[in-house]
This record gives structure tokens, C-alpha cells and sequence, in this order.
């Protein structure tokens, strides 16, 4: 026991031990403790979650308050304690959960979280309960660190570990079940009753199997949603398999497993999906639907790849809630904001978006169309695959059997007012959705570029005549996605002047004597950012730009033939930064 935690005895945590830590560490005075200790003791929870429902102000940062993490770790200085702030993608959930049993973790509030050579580390909500302390010490044969963390922390990695640990060993204790009556029937030369157990034992395994795999994957895609994962990877490896997700553009390792769990875990996908069973050598696509646990409905795009360790599968999660009709997730300034919508509104023209993989495009796409998608026009989109169903679109699946440019002289004959072309790969299709703009449609597209005047060169690359580009092309929206700094845990730092003039190249913006820096703390998963923001550059065809065009001449003298006409996506970048929305690292990182 911590010598520090004796005076309190072994008990469990009350608000008054949690209010008196805080006052006499400044945090607020004496009457303020009094008062809260007045709403405070009636309530049931638990006293360190009684704390996420106040706003305490911080004396020392004016316009600030104490976030949960700040006042943890308060409490944990003032009882000798360490404060563990989770990632629980560093969490080796395969071994911890084998230490103590669930109910045992549950009843204690306390949860394995590292294994150290010389120790074991243990996360607990009850700092003055230790006696387990002495009991599991013979069991585990090392030395025991306790750490303060938050219960509903807790109580998210026992789910975590213990849910998954479960289904994983019932598994395994499955396979082995029925291997000494089988021995004997073999013995005895019994082969029909050999046969006979040995099918009934295969569909009792399967029956078993599969529930816990349902419960598996279940757990997997809420688990992704949670923790606000874009996409799930199932990757078989030489030796264990893994789980990876992509959370706000990093990929990180969330669990590893044996080769036959991951078969069947992907085997459960592919029902899901509809996708074949048996195919294994070809690469498979499919969709699935699914309500989480918190009601929230997502859409799911599944995809197959053959490797050499076996089959890989990655799902990308889509929140049916982020393309509705408002585009302010882009962040666009009032000025581009008026421009974006009078290009969208226009009975006809060519809109283009452009940025690599992951950018954002598709989410920019389906809002803009959902804000011009009125009952009274006819939206018909080609795309490979489709992201999102929409009800309010005409949505065209495009595949071997048809091809972009055959898709959109189909759509011609369908009387369309809007089409939106997955993206422009070769010049038939440029020349289809060129056509059909000239013709009074509002044509939709993508294109694969690194910036808005980078596309003109693509398209003259391909082969389109620029007088075509010139007279058909409204406008062009490039865009990337930037970290979005954590609000509750963002520090201000002095500027480094070199980053910023790297950063604008030439650009103008003033720059800033102190710009906001990424810390980490419990509400962003110790990574200093949640979510990601678009940085962009909108470019609207005017008459000096068409006429550059004409001119046909390169990427670097259209940018400086139209210098100034619009603000690059690294000025858009640097006025992120300026309201502190995210970091210049972050931006320096993804405009290079």
C-alpha cells in the first residue's frame, strides 16, 4: 500500500475527498467547495465523474476552464498518485486481459494496463480502496504501480479487453472440446460414431463460433465509431495478424490476433457485404449498413485484397450525418462561401474537385449536390464505387459493363439537370462531362491533381483543346485535410518565423507572433487533435484566367500569371492557424 494513501484508509472515494483535494490546491475556495458538496451529495455517481459536468475557470488563464484531465491530474498530485492518460491504441488489449478476471477488474473499478519487465501497471478509480493490492500480488509475482484514471475510462477498457478476451478464448477452448471421446471411438474402431461426433461437434463449433464473431464485429465497428475511425484494416501478417484504424489520417494499431480469428472475422464482413465466401484470389467490393450501438447510422464500403500472408480487407466508415447540405464543414471564409454557392447554383457549367485520396472531395461533393438536390431538378451521378446512398440522387454503379463516358450519354436521354461524375481519368469521359456543360447541365467532377491550377494542365494533358477547358470550366475547389487542434488542451507558442516563410512561399499573410501548438490530453487521446479541417484554394474562371489559358502555357506560368487573383490553399492554411483551428507543423506537413 502507498504509504501516502494510508492516512485515508481503505475505503472507497467520496466528493468531499475530491472537493477538499481541489480546494486546498487552489483550484476554487472553500465556499465554492461548499456549495458544490451541497448538489454533490445526494447524487450517485461516482465522484470523479461528478467532475465532467462542472465548468471550473482557470484563475492563472482568463476565458479558460479546467478540463477533466486538468483536474485528475490535480487529484493525483495531491495524493501521491500518478494521473494515466490512455491511449488506447497503445493498449496491448491481448495481453492485459489475460492478468485478473472481468468481474474482479468490474467490482474493484480497477483495470491492467502495461506489463514492464520489473512491474505491472493498474489503473484505478478508487485511490484510498488497496487492499486487492496484497491479494492479487501472489498471482501476478511483480510489483504493483497504481494510477489514477477517470471510471468512465475504466470502464471503456474493461469493455475493450475483457469482451473481445472472452469471445477470443471461448474460442479457443471450442477447438479443443471432444478430442479424448474421439481418441476412444478411434480406438475402438467405432468409425460411424466417429463421424457422427465429429459433424456434430463441427456445427456446434460453428454455431458457437459464429455468435462470438457476430459479437466480435460488432464490437469492432462500434469501436471504430468511438474512437472516430475512418477506416478499419484487417491485415494478416507473417506472424500475428492485426487490426489497425485510420483515425484523423494516421493509421494506428488497435489489436492483434491469430490468423484463423481474422479469417473469420473477414468471413462475417463478406456475409455482411454479400460478397463471395470462397473468393479469395480476386479483389471483392461491397456495402454495408449498420446502426450503431448509440443509434447513429453508418454506411460501410468494403474491399478485398489478395496478399501474400492471405486475404487484407478494409472498411471505410461513412456518418451518413456529415454530407447533409451544409458546407461549413469546409470552412470556407464568408467571401468563398458566396462564391462556392453561386458556382453550385448555375444552370450549367463544369465544377471541379480536386485533392489526392483522403481529402475530402467526396464528402464536398455529396453536400454541395445535397444543397442543389431541390425536388424540382433531376440529380444523376456515375461513380466508382458509390460512397453514400442518396435518396435524393440517381445513382449509377460504374463497373465493367459500363464506363464513365457511356454512363453520362446515358444520362443525356434521361432528361438530367445536375450530373456528378465520379472523377475524370482519361480524355472520352473529360470530353463527355465538357459536352454535357456546354449543353446546359451543371456537371459535377474529380479530379486527381495537387492543386486547382495543376488540374488545367491535367485536363490539357489528357488531351481536351483548351478552348473547350476555357469556355466550359466555372470553376475549381482544391482542397486537403488538416489536423483540427484539440480546444481543451491547444498551448500558444512563439511563432518560428523560418516554418512560416516555408509555409507561404512567396504567399502574403501576416504572420503572427504566436500561433497555437498541439499538447495532448484525455479528450483528444493524447494525440492534441480531434477531428480534421479542410485548407483549401477556390478558383473561380474569370476573363483574365480564360484568356491565360489560350496562352496554353505550364502550371508555373499560370500561377504567376494569376497571382493574386485568388488565395492559395497555403494562405488558406495559414489563417487556420491564425485562429488557432490547427497548428503550422500540421499544415506544413500536408501542403508539402
Amino acid at each position: 500500500m502507498s504509504v501516502a494513501l494510508e492516512q485515508f484508509g481503505d475505503r472507497s472515494l467520496t466528493p468531499r475527498d475530491v472537493l477538499q483535494a481541489l480546494v486546498n490546491a487552489g483550484v476554487f475556495s472553500r465556499a465554492e467547495g461548499e456549495n458544490l458538496m451541497r448538489s454533490w451529495v445526494k447524487s450517485k455517481e461516482h465522484p470523479l465523474n461528478l467532475l465532467s459536468a462542472i465548468n471550473i475557470p482557470d484563475r492563472q488563464n482568463p476565458g479558460k476552464h479546467f478540463t477533466q484531465d486538468e483536474l485528475l491530474s490535480t487529484l493525483a498530485k495531491s495524493w501521491k498518485l500518478n494521473y494515466q492518460r490512455v491511449d488506447i491504441f497503445k493498449v496491448r488489449l491481448e495481453s492485459v486481459g489475460a492478468l485478473l478476471p472481468h468481474a474482479y477488474c468490474d467490482r474493484l473499478k480497477i483495470v491492467p494496463l502495461e506489463i514492464e519487465t520489473d512491474k505491472i501497471v493498474i489503473l484505478t478509480a478508487e485511490p484510498f480502496s488497496t487492499s486487492w493490492i496484497e491479494e492479487v500480488y501472489p498471482q501476478l509475482k511483480k510489483k504493483i504501480e497504481v494510477r489514477l484514471a477517470g471510471p468512465k475510462q475504466i470502464q471503456h477498457l474493461l469493455n475493450e479487453i475483457y469482451v473481445v478476451q472472452k469471445a477470443f478464448r471461448a474460442m479457443s477452448q471450442e477447438q479443443g472440446k471432444g478430442g479424448s471421446e474421439k481418441l476412444r471411438l478411434l480406438k475402438q474402431g467405432k468409425v460411424d460414431e466417429l463421424d457422427a461426433l465429429i459433424e456434430k461437434s463441427r456445427q456446434r463449433k460453428l454455431g458457437i463460433q459464429d455468435g462470438y464473431i457476430t459479437k466480435i464485429v460488432d464490437w469492432l465497428i462500434n469501436y471504430a465509431s468511438l474512437e472516430r475511425a475512418s477506416d478499419i484494416h484487417l491485415e494478416p501478417k507473417k506472424g500475428m495478424a492485426q487490426v489497425r484504424f485510420r483515425v484523423d489520417g494516421d493509421l494506428r494499431t488497435v489489436y492483434r490476433l491469430d490468423h484463423e480469428a481474422l479469417l473469420m472475422i473477414i468471413s462475417r464482413f463478406k456475409i455482411l457485404a454479400e460478397l463471395k465466401l470462397d473468393e479469395k484470389r480476386k479483389p471483392q467490393d461491397g456495402g454495408i449498413k449498420r446502426r450503431l450501438e448509440s443509434g447513429k447510422q453508418v454506411e460501410m464500403r468494403i474491399s478485398t485484397l489478395p496478399t501474400n500472408f492471405g486475404e487484407k480487407m478494409v472498411v471505410r466508415i461513412f456518418d451518413k450525418n456529415v454530407a447533409g447540405n451544409d458546407l461549413s464543414f469546409i470552412g470556407f471564409h464568408e467571401e468563398d462561401l458566396m462564391m462556392w454557392t453561386d458556382m453550385i447554383t448555375q444552370p450549367q457549367g463544369l465544377i471541379l474537385v480536386t485533392g489526392p485520396t483522403g481529402s475530402g472531395k467526396t464528402t464536398t461533393l455529396y453536400t454541395s449536390l445535397n444543397k442543389v438536390a431541390t425536388p424540382d431538378v433531376n440529380v444523376c451521378t456515375a461513380e466508382d464505387p458509390i460512397e453514400m446512398e442518396v435518396d435524393a440522387f440517381n445513382q449509377v454503379q460504374v463497373g465493367p459493363q459500363i464506363s464513365f463516358a457511356e454512363c453520362i450519354r446515358a444520362f443525356l436521354r434521361q432528361d438530367p439537370d445536375i450530373i456528378m461524375v465520379g472523377e475524370i481519368r482519361d480524355l472520352e469521359t473529360a470530353e463527355m462531362a465538357i459536352q454535357s456543360s456546354l449543353t446546359g447541365h451543371l456537371v459535377f467532377s474529380t479530379v486527381h491533381t495537387n492543386g486547382a491550377l495543376a488540374t488545367i494542365q491535367r485536363l490539357i494533358d489528357i488531351g481536351l483543346p483548351s478552348f473547350l477547358i476555357s469556355s466550359s470550366l466555372t470553376g475549381i475547389l482544391a482542397q486537403r485535410l488538416v489536423k483540427k487542434l484539440c480546444s481543451h488542451c491547444k498551448r500558444p507558442t512563439k511563432t518560428d518565423a523560418a516554418k512560416w516563410v516555408a509555409l507561404l512561399d512567396g504567399e502574403e499573410c501576416p504572420m503572427p507572433l504566436t500561433v497555437y501548438e498541439a499538447v495532448g490530453c484525455e479528450e483528444c487521446k493524447n494525440t492534441g487533435y480531434t477531428g480534421r479541417i479542410c485548407v483549401y484554394e477556390l478558383v473561380r474562371m474569370d476573363d483574365k484566367i480564360k484568356s491565360i489559358i489560350h496562352e496554353k502555357v505550364d502550371v508555373s506560368e499560370l500561377r504567376e500569371k494569376t497571382r493574386g487573383a485568388y488565395k492559395s490553399i497555403r494562405v488558406s492554411g495559414a489563417r487556420k492557424i491564425i485562429a488557432g483551428e490547427t497548428s503550422l507543423e500540421e499544415v506544413l506537413k500536408v501542403v508539402y
